[in-house]
């Protein structure tokens, strides 16, 4: 029974490892698709501003 809980508990923390993975990379596609969308606009400003 205890092998059972072990095994299920590392199943969990994988899915978990993979999901939080997925979610990153997501993540990170969707924040560059920003900065190549207005990163120019972005720096032009901060430029006129500074």
């Amino acid at each position: 029974m205890e092998n059972v809980k072990v095994s299920t508990n590392a199943e969990q923390q994988h899915e978990s490892k993979v999901n939080e993975a997925e979610n990153f990379d997501a993540f990170m596609r969707a924040m560059v698709q920003v900065v190549e969308k207005y990163g120019r606009f972005v720096l032009q400003e901060l430029d006129c501003v500074a």
